[in-house]
């Protein structure tokens, strides 16, 4: 069938343009939140749609803000940061017509050598104090007419800077990172917001580094949950649209009983190629429970999928911590949940009786658990599935 229509799925990259499944409600509340004056962090379990949202931001920004969107999960270092907001910060102005004018007076009394097409920065011989550049700028910002444009900052994955820093012997930085970016977003700069998201969540790795999470309390939290159900029939039927394999009613369901009890599009995508995969081999676009069956099984043996998850554990936990997390997890995926009684038990044996609902607030909104009538389940069958595949109990 040379004419096979793949639904309109993307699993890995950020879905964006034709692959964006419309979140109005949530996009809505971030614009809001902005016009009153707050900075945003967008939270969030793991694979919901963070990145795609920004970048919808981004795509189409309301009147007056100029949206600038950047990943800075490579970054290396505090100077590296502050070196990135100021260039963040220019290329926000040098689309606003109305400071272009200001902006090339500013560039020349700089000793600037060049800035690249994708905007950085490069110095002549002179050592340069990013801080005190990036004040300067907002001092110049709080100058401009009311009528100019608001600079949008959308920074994804600062949480992953935060902890590289802190793992590779740099806490103070990281501390430094957090109490600057307060100490801006409390200078009462109008022209000037930030968006906040990471792939992990900010409150644990902001609570490792300095044992407390103070320093995020002005933040205007705007959840981006998975879908409910009735979202989630509604992106099957958006994705499947023009596809060649369509669903009806019946498949539907049973296709959410492998993905729910919460819905993302993520896991969603994950099992939707599959099937689609599975069909176009069998060369028929007709599928049946049997197909759903057999691309869940599919997925769960292909740990490229999942295997990240249980990395970001053991990367981001010490050993201890590490330790009494994944016997929890492994409890779950043997016996489908589990109660805050045997929580507390697995506490008391890893030493973990004053701090275990942390770590479970910790996996629940980094998107590996979520709690049910005081006990607690996988957030997806696929996810515990290749848990229990993955870390066998021993029987012997």
């Amino acid at each position: 069938m040379n004419d096979w229509k793949a639904p309109k799925t993307i699993v890995g990259n950020v879905a964006t343009g034709k692959y964006f499944y419309p979140r109005n409600e949530i996009v809505k509340e971030i614009w809001i939140e902005l016009k009153k004056g707050n900075y945003v962090l967008i939270a969030a379990p793991r694979r919901v749609g963070k990145t795609s949202i920004m970048r919808e931001l981004e795509r189409d920004p309301n009147p007056g803000f100029q949206v600038i969107f950047k990943n800075i999960q490579s970054i290396k270092s505090a100077k590296e940061f502050y070196k990135k907001i100021y260039e963040l910060l220019l290329q926000g102005f040098s689309k606003s017509t109305k400071v272009k004018k200001w902006l090339k007076k500013h560039l020349l009394s700089k000793s600037i050598a060049e800035i690249d097409i994708k905007g950085s920065v490069k110095f002549k011989n002179i050592e340069v104090d990013f801080v005190s550049e990036i004040e300067t700028l907002f001092e110049e910002i709080n100058n401009f007419d009311e009528s100019s444009e608001t600079i949008l900052i959308l920074l994804d994955e600062l949480p992953e800077v935060l902890h590289n820093l802190n793992k590779s012997g740099k806490k103070e930085e990281a501390i430094e990172v957090l109490k600057q970016l307060r100490t801006w977003r409390q200078g009462n700069i109008d022209k000037l917001k930030f968006v906040l998201a990471g792939s992990i969540g900010i409150h644990y790795v902001v609570n490792a580094i300095e044992g407390r999470n103070s320093d995020l309390n002005d933040l205007k939290n705007v959840e981006c949950s998975p879908f409910e159900q009735a979202e989630a029939v509604d992106y099957i039927q958006w994705a499947t649209e023009l596809s060649t394999v369509k669903y009806s009613p019946d498949l539907v369901a049973i296709f959410l009983t492998k993905i729910g009890p919460y819905f993302t599009p993520y896991f969603i995508n994950i099992l939707l190629e599959e099937v689609d995969k599975q069909a176009r081999k069998a060369k028929s676009s007709d599928i049946s429970e049997v197909t759903l069956n057999k691309a869940f099984e599919i997925v769960v043996k292909h740990n490229d999928h999942f295997i990240d998850w249980k990395k970001r554990l053991s990367d981001y936990l010490p050993k201890k911590d590490y330790a009494f997390v994944g016997e929890v997890l492994t409890h779950v995926a043997h016996r489908e949940h589990i109660s805050i009684q045997e929580i507390y038990d697995k506490a008391i044996a890893h030493e973990k009786e004053t701090d275990y609902m942390d770590f479970m607030s910790d996996l629940e909104q980094d998107g590996y658990l979520v709690e049910i009538e005081s006990s607690y389940t996988f957030i997806s069958p696929l996810l515990k599935a290749f848990w229990k595949r993955n870390n066998p109990v021993y029987n012997g």
